[in-house]
């Protein structure tokens, strides 16, 4: 979005209040939503040894009443993620809209007619549908938990065996990129509500070539292969990667005939282990609500964030 753009919104439902849109400071506005920000107040998703909390393509606004400022967003050309208010006002479906029209305004908006939001949280899900979007079907939280050291973190039938990188055309791809992507797509992607169901195999690659581009050593060194000795046969992934300085748990799976024997919670184990003995102090998820992963992770001393919505759609 064109930092020069001065936005301004009239209100919805007939109020004589104003609700205006301004350009903001990002280190000042990010001081607001690591206040502010649900997640960032009960402690979840701490960014580590980062410039920004802002995804690449996002801008920081204030939300202003009357010339007063009552909360933030940060905006893209046609999304909406990070909406807070400072107490004791209250997100309504009011301010949505007139964030919405300041979008389309907007050059960078280009007129669209499709705004998503990002990451909602339950409290703002009413406001959201009434100024018009719809929610995805699945809620998610992000858990986190302190790096820690375990004795050990295999068994007789089964063996680790460490995740590689490549460099390849200019970017940085697994070493055994189709065979894990192939375990993916049979034993993970296409489990109903885990992952994609309609993902097609190249779906599942180009998410692994993503997972890849945000791996460091430390986080390769924390990912993990699962073989079954006596058959060869790839059990098990867990690949972490760093999101927003953090270490962050990818891609977790054990193939159906070998789950409830505790393989997942290995890896879990080993990525803990292994990133308390570089230093690396946290490690988290973002777990879909009623996943396995989520009563895993919860069992393991994850602490869990809010709930929720990863996207919520407004159609033109």
């Amino acid at each position: 979005m064109n930092r020069e753009d001065r936005l301004e919104a009239s209100p919805h439902g007939g109020t004589p209040e104003s609700v205006s849109i301004r350009e903001a400071e990002p280190a000042e506005w990010e001081w607001y939503l690591r206040i502010y920000d649900k997640q960032m107040a009960a402690g979840i998703k701490l960014p580590l040894h980062t410039d920004s909390l802002l995804p690449a393509g996002f801008m920081p606004y204030w939300l202003k009443k009357n010339g007063k400022v009552i909360g933030g967003a940060a905006l893209s050309g046609s999304a909406i993620r990070d909406l807070f208010t400072i107490p004791p006002h209250q997100v309504d479906h009011r301010f949505i809209l007139a964030v919405v029209e300041a979008i389309r305004e907007t050059e960078a908006g280009g007129g669209t007619r499709t705004i998503r939001a990002y990451e909602v949280f339950a409290d703002q899900e009413d406001a959201y549908m009434r100024a018009g979007f719809f929610p995805a079907p699945h809620r998610h939280r992000w858990m986190q938990r302190p790096t820690a050291e375990y004795d050990s973190h295999g068994n007789g039938g089964s063996a680790f065996q460490s995740v590689e990188i490549q460099h390849e055309g200019g970017e940085r791809r697994l070493v055994l990129e189709r065979e894990i992507g192939l375990f993916l797509f049979k034993h993970a992607w296409h489990e109903e509500g885990s992952k994609l169901e309609e993902a097609s195999f190249a779906d599942v690659l180009s998410k692994l070539r993503l997972d890849a581009a945000h791996m460091t050593e430390e986080t390769t060194t924390a990912s993990s292969l699962l073989y079954d000795t006596s058959t060869r046969a790839l059990i098990g992934v867990c690949i972490i990667g760093m999101l927003a300085g953090c270490p962050t748990i990818q891609e977790l799976t054990v193939m159906k005939a070998y789950r409830g024997r505790g393989l997942a919670t290995q890896m879990v184990q080993k990525a803990l282990t292994m990133l308390k003995k570089q230093g690396l102090p946290l490690l988290r998820i973002r777990a879909m609500h009623g996943h396995p992963h989520e009563s895993l992770c919860f069992q393991l001393g994850f602490m869990p964030g809010p709930l929720f919505i990863s996207t919520m759609t407004m159609y033109g």
